[in-house]
Order: C-alpha cells, then sequence, then structure tokens
C-alpha cells in the first residue's frame, strides 16, 4: 500500500510570505502617508499666499482711496496722502509691524501691532479670514504682519518697500513662513 505524505508550509515558509505581503503593503501606505501631509502643507501654503495678497491689494486699494480722497490732480498726489491710511504700518527703517482686516470690520482702520500680530479668524459664516473677536469666528494658525518702509527724506520719496508676513505652524509645531514683498510707488 503506498502512503501519501501530506505537505504543508513550514514555519519558515509562512514568515517569509508574511514577510513579503507586510512589505507589499508599506510602501503603497508610506506613499499615501507623504503624500497627505505634503497636501496639507500646500494647502496651508496656498492659504498663506492667499492671504498676503490680500494684504498687497488691501495696502494698494488703501493708497489710492487716499489720493483720490484728498482730489489729487493727474500727476499729483501728496507726498504726505499718498501713505497717510497707512500710518500705523510704515517708517523710515520697515520696524513698525500692523495688521488689519481687508474686509474693513475690526479693525476699519490698520492698527500697530503691540509686541506680536494677533492670530487671524477664520468666519464660518462669510468664509473669510478677519480679526473679528466676536464667537462665531474660530483662531486658525495664520498671523500675518505688514510692514512699509518709506523713507520720505531718503533718494526715493515716491518708493516704499511693502512687506506681507504669514507664518503657521503645522500639526507637528514646525514654523512656516510666507513673505510676499512689493514695491509701491506714488504713482498718481
Amino acid at each position: 500500500m503506498i502512503q501519501k505524505i501530506q505537505q504543508g508550509f513550514t514555519l519558515i515558509e509562512t514568515l517569509i510570505a508574511v514577510l513579503i505581503l507586510t512589505t507589499a503593503i508599506t510602501g503603497p501606505l508610506t506613499i499615501a502617508s507623504k503624500g497627505l501631509t505634503a497636501t496639507l502643507i500646500a494647502k496651508d501654503q496656498i492659504s498663506a499666499f492667499y492671504l498676503a495678497q490680500d494684504a498687497v491689494e488691501y495696502v494698494r486699494f488703501l493708497r489710492d482711496s487716499a489720493c483720490l480722497a484728498a482730489g489729487a490732480p493727474v500727476g499729483g498726489c501728496a507726498a504726505e496722502v499718498w501713505l497717510s491710511s497707512l500710518t500705523a504700518c510704515t517708517s523710515a527703517g520697515g520696524g513698525t509691524a500692523c495688521y488689519f482686516d481687508s474686509l474693513a470690520q475690526n479693525p476699519a482702520t490698520p492698527a500697530t501691532c503691540a509686541g506680536d500680530c494677533p492670530v487671524m479668524r477664520y468666519d464660518t459664516a462669510s468664509h473669510a479670514f478677519n480679526y473679528n473677536g466676536s464667537a462665531t469666528p474660530t483662531p486658525q494658525k495664520f498671523t500675518r504682519t505688514v510692514t512699509i518702509n518709506n523713507d520720505p527724506s531718503g533718494p526715493a520719496p515716491d518708493e516704499a518697500i511693502l512687506t506681507v508676513t504669514v507664518t503657521w505652524a503645522n500639526l507637528a509645531g514646525i514654523t512656516h513662513t510666507a513673505v510676499v514683498r512689493e514695491n509701491i510707488l506714488r504713482w498718481q
């Protein structure tokens, strides 16, 4: 009589199969995790640059509004007028920092930062960032600081360097910074 020998997996074969399976699963999961982290960082960077560009556009608006309100003739906005609504942000060395709400709600005009500028809030009703202190907006991780370096008695009195810095910390506590720098001119 012929006896059949049953063959099965040995312990070593089973361990090797589990190791291969684990390696095959770990690679894609690691890639997915890194992709998710990169997506979150990119989302924050995009938000920070939009907040910085929003501040640049608002400074241009205040500059132009000041000249128009003063009734400046074509080709001439007075030197003391063009940055008059931005005095909280303007200094000869660019050392005075300010913050403002581009929707002109709170603060209604640019305010000098006492120490660090406040953290922005996100209003879920209007879907806008601001500094409103009411219960609706939720504190965010973004802090926007605006400085304007203008020396009226210097070599370029009709030019100012606008710097907007947006800082935030991610969930790991790593601080990131987005800086937008632009020269603004007394063009009217």
